[in-house]
């Protein structure tokens, strides 16, 4: 069956949590990802020096992509510095460049097993997801939310979350687990039925 692709792919360069729609499509920084959506093709461009959360936010993306499009599309991951010619060849002018745009997770994170608290919310038709202050007061009934304790990663569920952000949420917690490597475990809790274990982590 022959596959269609876009003429002209639109390209997105994950920042802080959000796709934001490149003006240069054809300059990738070493440290960052990228998600290039050429229709039934998504690739995930992966940096050499980019970080955990923007590879599992990168690849979490592709997958939302890829379910709206009824599970269709043809997703690659790239690793940057090994660019098949196929995905050059979309671009004019292809080059790498050392931009290194800071990523949610910060190195101190993942040496002191600092938590942290992500918000994980709506926008139109797309799905954003932040970090947010790692207080009780921060959860709000209408989002989900991710918290990482380390050992553990939980899903908050807010009683008036859509079915699409619990979805989202989900996926989001397993490409986290899958990108980071360890042996923490994935709990999902609804609003009103948390664990007391699961407020320690809460300032």
């Amino acid at each position: 069956m022959e596959r269609c692709t876009m003429a002209e792919p639109t390209v997105y360069h994950i920042q802080k949590g959000r796709l934001v729609k490149m003006k240069d499509p054809g300059a990738f920084g070493r440290g960052d990802c990228y998600l290039v959506d050429a229709g039934m093709k998504i690739y995930l461009w992966i940096g050499p020096n980019s970080t955990v959360d923007e590879k599992f936010l990168t690849a979490a993306t592709a997958v939302m992509r890829d379910t709206a499009r009824e599970g269709k599309a043809d997703i690659d991951r790239i690793e940057g510095g090994n660019e098949p010619a196929d995905f050059m060849a979309l671009f004019d002018d292809f080059r790498l460049t050392d931009e290194d745009t800071e990523g949610i997770l910060k190195k101190v994170q993942l040496e002191t097993h600092e938590h942290k608290l992500w918000r994980v919310h709506r926008e139109s038709d797309e799905t954003f997801f932040a970090e947010v202050n790692l207080r009780r007061d921060s959860l709000k009934s209408d989002d989900v939310f991710l918290l990482d304790a380390w050992d553990d990663i939980w899903v908050w569920r807010g009683k008036n979350a859509t079915a699409r952000e619990k979805f989202d949420g989900t996926i989001l917690a397993r490409r986290y687990d899958a990108e980071r490597v360890g042996v923490q475990e994935i709990e999902i809790i609804e609003e009103g039925q948390e664990p007391e274990e699961f407020f320690r982590s809460f300032s």
